[in-house]
């Protein structure tokens, strides 16, 4: 079973019912909201929210498997 862990919680990704994603292009924000099973909903901030997907996208490359690109090189 995986686990997300954001600050003191943990949430299993089994117990997420719905994953609600937004990204502000401009400003370089992405946000989650997370609904959990029984109705509880979960806003996340922005670190926490880019841990979310980090770990979420990691699950589905692993689930899928699906080989994560190489890192793209920073030319500063």
């Amino acid at each position: 079973m995986t686990i997300f862990h954001f600050g003191k919680h943990s949430v299993p990704f089994s117990d997420i019912h719905d994953i609600n994603v937004e990204y502000k292009y401009h400003e370089n924000e992405l946000y989650v909201d997370l609904e959990i099973n029984g109705g509880a909903q979960l806003s996340l901030n922005l670190p926490d929210s880019l841990t979310f997907m980090e770990q979420f996208i990691a699950k589905i490359r692993e689930e899928k498997n699906i080989k994560a690109p190489l890192p793209v090189q920073n030319e500063n």
